[in-house]
């Protein structure tokens, strides 16, 4: 009952970011693409026993930069999970960035079993784009976008930021009405944060007053509103489908990870338990030993959790299913969330938690309630 996704982490890019602080790592000539696929199939091959009871609903890419790699280097890893089940009809999205060889390659993603891509364009202001370290421009971005169009993508994703070093309002909206200029049916929409462990927290940027970043999401959430896209989650925003694998995350389904640094959430209902597996970070770690650490978590970790993921997204809390993901009364939920319902945070009616527009703007303060001893 609960969907099981599957994350896939391929840990390299051309360059790092200055601001990312994902599990990513460049390219150099240790680089060896056909042994970490080999070191992934084994990866894959040892959940064989879930694999085995269990469906994948949706197959996520993303890394580093995935779209570094050919379908042929992608290939012998499909083939093993194609071993598994047939995967035509789920979802199953790779990640891309302007600025690498990967325009080339959406014809032989789509042969594979691809059916969604994610293009990080990030802006399409050059001044932006350098100022925060991208080696693509903006050329680059329009030409991704339409290519994979013509490869015959129809689900295609736009990641923007805003709140960029030297940003201002009409760049920011500048960059909202190229996206919809392209008519493509999803956006991933999101505030710069500056992040521990990455060159921006040493060499801070200029980034915009806080007033002026309220503005740009007021004004770009109108725009976006105006031209028939509605925003399901913090982030992300559609006028057709949402992600089914993100979804899957934010409902708190299952989902099985594997490559440097991947998290797996596995659900077993007899008796209940649930386990966290992370795999070893740096590839180097990963060839010598698959799993970092494998533990079952609390249940306390287990509420918070199912409410970091969940008050991320607009859609109701069904208290059956909260009870089913996490084996923990709903009262014990609706308990730590009293007093944010009498505050106006979230609306109580039978088996539903909802929040309300309050809740979702600042649902931090949930989470600091889920996460109190009351």
């Amino acid at each position: 009952m609960i969907p099981l996704s599957l994350y896939i982490h391929l840990p390299w890019c051309i360059k790092k970011c200055p601001y990312c602080d994902f599990n990513a790592h460049p390219l150099n000539h240790e680089t060896d693409f056909k042994r970490y696929i080999h070191r992934l199939i084994e990866d894959l091959h040892s959940h064989q026993q879930l694999l085995q009871t269990r469906s994948i609903y949706s197959i996520f890419i993303g890394g580093g930069t995935p779209s570094i790699m050919s379908p042929d280097d992608l290939y012998p890893l499909f083939q093993a999970i194609k071993s598994y089940q047939d995967i035509s009809n789920i979802e199953v999205t790779i990640e891309a960035n302007p600025g690498t060889q990967d325009c080339g390659y959406y014809q032989g993603y789509r042969e594979l079993g691809i059916n969604r891509i994610s293009i990080g364009g990030q802006s399409f202001q050059e001044k932006l784009l350098t100022n925060i370290g991208r080696i693509h421009n903006s050329k680059m971005t329009h030409l991704a976008l339409e290519q994979a169009k013509s490869a015959g993508f129809k689900r295609i994703n736009l990641d923007i930021m805003y709140g960029l070093p030297e940003q201002t309002l009409n760049e920011c909206l500048m960059d909202l009405k190229s996206f919809l200029s392209h008519k493509i049916e999803h956006l991933s929409w999101y505030q710069l944060n500056i992040e521990a462990n990455t060159l921006f927290a040493v060499q801070k940027p200029n980034l915009p007053k806080e007033e002026l970043i309220e503005t740009m999401d007021a004004q770009g959430e109108k725009l976006l509103n105006e031209n028939g896209y509605e925003q399901y989650e913090i982030s992300a925003w559609t006028n057709q489908q949402g992600s089914l694998h993100n979804l899957n995350y934010w409902r708190f389904g299952d989902y099985l990870g594997i490559g440097c640094g991947a998290h797996s959430k596995i659900t077993y209902l007899e008796p209940f338990r649930v386990e966290r597996i992370i795999k070893h970070k740096h590839p180097k770690a990963y060839y010598k030993a698959l799993i970092q650490s494998q533990v079952q978590i609390s249940e306390n970790d287990l509420l918070l959790e199912f409410a970091i993921n969940h008050f991320r997204i607009k859609a109701p809390i069904c208290l059956q299913s909260f009870e089913m993901l996490t084996n923990t009364p709903a009262q014990k939920l609706i308990s730590k969330l009293s007093t944010s319902i009498t505050q106006g945070y979230m609306t109580h009616q039978g088996s539903t938690l909802t929040l309300t527009p309050k809740g979702f703007k600042f649902h931090n303060d949930l989470l600091l309630a889920i996460s109190s001893d009351k």
